[in-house]
């Protein structure tokens, strides 16, 4: 089974988001599918997460983009709208006309926070015509290791990237990221698309022990704070990062909490997500904190001048 999404095409951003089923070419079918909703345009920035990957994911990544940019990793289990994969791959792909620089970084360090500060200085290298602190939105993606938290990379993500660019991090469950070389084995793995692009992030989590349909209100509140913040522009892009905590304790009822995500979106706006084992996100009205049972959505629209361009 593959699943294609994408948002409309009279724009100068570009999403395509494509999901494949488990198989050993999962990758090259979900990134065929994403590739596909570009309306022919050229991805500068891919994200793949895959779940129990069977096959080569970057080698699979790279015969169906070459040299791209990419960024990712392993996850538990993917959040689709055929509901959780356990089993498959998630690739997003990003064009953007509108004169944005995009970029990605995998690193090592000491620490996650070391890997956070040394990604940030790499990213910021490569933008030499960037704002003192530039916006847009990033997303990371870490693997686990002792006495390291989401918190802690943007805590040092922060001091060198600066206010302006929302970012998500999540910890993986599995060691296993894309977007380095694979003997170099990174700590981190960054995607950011830097430009005027309208972002949105909403938070919920699961302090003191809410019930079951708290969590699906949380979780549609979420979405609905992260989508408001698009001042009104389409969301063509909406990532759900979703801690397995939380997945845990809904049970039965992760499609129920999918389907309130899912109802505060247009139905063309393309949705994808991925379990992690611990999140956090900075941005307008979401400060870095740490909690338990924790889900962040991500919503990116299109620039003042990108709508412009669509009339």
């Amino acid at each position: 089974m593959a699943t294609t999404l994408s948002g409309p095409s009279a724009s100068t951003l570009e999403i395509g988001l494509g999901y494949a089923s488990g198989g050993r070419d999962a990758v090259t079918r979900a990134a065929a599918i994403a590739a596909s909703r570009l309306h022919g345009a050229t991805p500068h920035l891919v994200l793949v997460v895959t779940a129990s990957p069977a096959g080569d994911a970057m080698a699979e990544a790279r015969t169906a983009f070459g040299r791209i940019q990419l960024a990712g990793g392993v996850s538990a289990s993917l959040l689709t709208d055929d509901g959780p994969m356990k089993s498959g791959a998630l690739v997003i792909c990003v064009a953007n006309a509108d004169g944005a620089a995009s970029g990605v970084a995998a690193t090592t360090g000491r620490d996650i926070a070391d890997a956070g500060q040394a990604a940030a200085r790499l990213m910021l290298s490569g933008w030499p015509f960037r704002a003192r602190y530039p916006r847009g939105l990033g997303i990371a993606f870490a693997r686990p290791d002792a006495d390291d938290s989401a918190l802690r990379f943007l805590d040092s993500w922060r001091d060198f990237m600066g206010p302006k660019m929302r970012t998500v991090c999540g910890v993986l469950g599995s060691a296993v990221l894309y977007g380095g070389s694979g003997a170099s084995e990174p700590r981190v793995s960054v995607a950011c698309l830097e430009a005027s692009y309208a972002t949105g992030l909403g938070w919920s989590d699961a302090t003191g022990e809410p019930s079951v349909d708290a969590l699906v209100h949380g979780a549609a509140d979420a979405t609905l704070t992260a989508v408001k913040r698009l001042d009104g522009r389409p969301a063509r892009l909406v990532l759900v990062v979703e801690t397995a905590a939380r997945h845990a304790r809904l049970g039965a009822a992760v499609r129920q909490e999918w389907t309130a995500i899912r109802g505060q979106l247009d139905e063309s706006s393309p949705c994808g997500g991925w379990l992690v084992d611990d999140v956090a996100a900075y941005g307008r009205g979401v400060q870095p904190i740490a909690a338990p049972g924790a889900l962040v959505v991500v919503a990116l629209g299109d620039s003042p001048r990108g709508e412009a361009a669509r009339g």
